[in-house]
């Protein structure tokens, strides 16, 4: 309930405030005189201004982030420093505005004369016949009387980006879903030309998401912030210590969600708009109902009513890159298997995981398919040096590989060596075994991964790949065995039933 001091107290600031020309500061004249009160209200001017400054040094940094996302570390810290200010000068706008509304109130209090007589009945939260509402809240006389000018003109733009913000989100949210829509169609396809296709539309979107994230949040977070602080600036004149702590919990209890939301870990920009708007609308709903604007506040409440029921709920994906590795033991043909007509093709080389062959040979010319005795499968490929180099099968380890060495031996190859490409790179362990210091974590007898498995590869080894091998998920690569023993002792903590083991490319 608002007393007859600060009804007189609006009264008297309204004329200063509209009138366009008229050239006497907002705020009541007589005590611009006074150099607290002068200084104050130039302080409050100084904060808005970096304030806005703020907000597009932050949407900037964002912006190069998107361009830049090597320079992801300091460019994070420079926004996160920009908010930390941005967030102590709206504390302290707040904390001026409101020593500026006591000295208006301590004057008045020692100028009586000064109050117009037909205010003296007004009280807040009496109802305001409805043929001078508004159904949208800012548009009511309310704003025009109470707010200075360029926080009114602050609060109008912010009702109209609010829509801006609405379509953002829903096209992050309909990017969400088809994201996840590739995905998994990309869990399923069996060939890699299909995967490979999927993948790049899934990176795609991905990037697009990120953008989307981070234009919503420009927007959305411009619109929180001017238009909490219009309401906070209303229930301080208004002196309502009743509505000030409900809205200081109901802040808190954001923060919480919040909080939260990251933990589940559900994808970044969903959760941050849905539970800020959900809080805005509350908030607005009960300045509308404080205010006694009960069409502002019906039309609220339906409002948040709809939006609640939007999803929203989109878990981050950690996404697994399948590697379509041609596995494949040696086997010999009475009839043999290449010749003119069905050459040996080429060696796949594979820029994700890992696969073992025998290099049966290395060559300055092509050779007859003969020569190898009707091995199979073959693969053949050109060296750097204009050499040719032939491989044969394809195996899942190291164990694989030596007994496959073994076995050409037998059959009278005179020197098959052990080979292994891991991510692209090759390297010839028969000769250097010393340069395979590489080492990943194959789990297997999964068919999916939990959430929980899937946080302890990425809190353990985020800088490691996680990809699928058939029926095997590998975390990989990991440079020494004491970094692999340690994620994988995360993940059998996290899900105990799986079978993991530690392979090294040189054991």
């Amino acid at each position: 309930m608002r007393n007859k001091l600060s009804t007189a107290l609006i009264a008297l600031l309204i004329a200063g405030r509209l009138s366009a020309a008229d050239p006497t500061p907002p705020g009541l004249a007589e005590l611009h005189r006074n150099p607290e009160y002068a200084a104050l209200y130039e302080e409050e001017e100084q904060l808005r201004q970096r304030i806005g400054e703020l907000q597009e040094e932050i949407a900037e940094l964002r912006r190069d982030l998107r361009e830049n996302p090597q320079a992801r570390e300091t460019s994070t810290q420079e926004i996160l420093a920009r908010e930390s200010e941005m967030l102590a000068r709206q504390t302290a706008r707040t904390r001026t505005a409101a020593r500026l509304r006591a000295l208006e109130q301590q004057w008045l209090a020692l100028h009586p004369d000064g109050i117009p007589a037909d205010t003296e009945e007004e009280t807040l939260g009496a109802q305001v016949p409805e043929a001078r509402q508004q159904r949208s809240l800012v548009r009511n006389e309310i704003f025009r009387e109470y707010l200075p000018v360029q926080d009114r003109e602050a609060l109008c733009l912010a009702q109209e980006r609010e829509r801006e913000a609405l379509a953002r989100f829903e096209r992050l949210r309909e990017n969400y879903r088809q994201s996840d829509r590739i995905k998994a169609a990309y869990d399923t396809v069996r060939t890699e030309e299909e995967a490979a296709g999927l993948l790049e539309e899934y990176r795609r979107g991905t990037a697009r998401g990120e953008l989307l994230k981070d234009s919503l949040l420009t927007v959305w977070n411009a619109v929180y912030d001017d238009k909490s602080y219009a309401y906070d600036y209303l229930l301080d004149r208004w002196g309502d210590e009743e509505l000030i702590a409900r809205e200081e919990k109901a802040l808190d209890e954001l923060r919480r969600r919040l909080a939260a939301a990251q933990a589940e870990g559900l994808r970044p920009g969903t959760a941050e708009y849905r539970y800020g708007r959900l809080r805005l609308l509350a908030y607005e709903r009960s300045v509308a109902e404080a205010a006694g604007l009960t069409l502002a506040a019906d039309s609220l409440r339906s409002v948040a009513a709809a939006f609640e029921k939007e999803e929203y709920r989109f878990p981050a994906p950690l996404f697994v890159e399948r590697c379509f590795l041609d596995y494949a033991p040696i086997e010999f043909s009475a009839r043999g298997g290449y010749s003119a007509k069905n050459p040996i093709p080429a060696c796949p080389v594979h820029p994700r995981g890992v696969i073992y062959r025998i290099l049966l040979g290395e060559f300055r010319y092509r050779q007859d398919p003969s020569i190898f005795r009707n091995a199979q499968p073959l693969y053949l490929l050109p060296t750097d040096e204009g050499r040719y180099r032939y491989f044969a099968g394809g195996f899942a380890s190291k164990e694989e590989a030596l007994a496959a060495q073994e076995a050409l031996r037998a059959k009278g190859f005179r020197n098959p060596e052990v080979v292994v490409w891991y991510d692209g790179a090759y390297t010839n362990l028969s000769r250097t075994p010393e340069a395979a210091a590489a080492f990943r974590i194959e789990i297997s007898e999964a068919e999916s991964l939990s959430e929980q498995v899937r946080r302890a590869i990425v809190h353990t080894a985020p800088d490691c790949e996680l990809s699928r091998a058939g029926d095997l998920f590998v975390v990989g690569r990991l440079d020494d065995r004491a970094s692999a023993e340690s994620v994988a002792a995360a993940i059998r903590e996290a899900d105990p039933k799986l079978r993991i083991e530690v392979i090294g490319t040189g054991d």
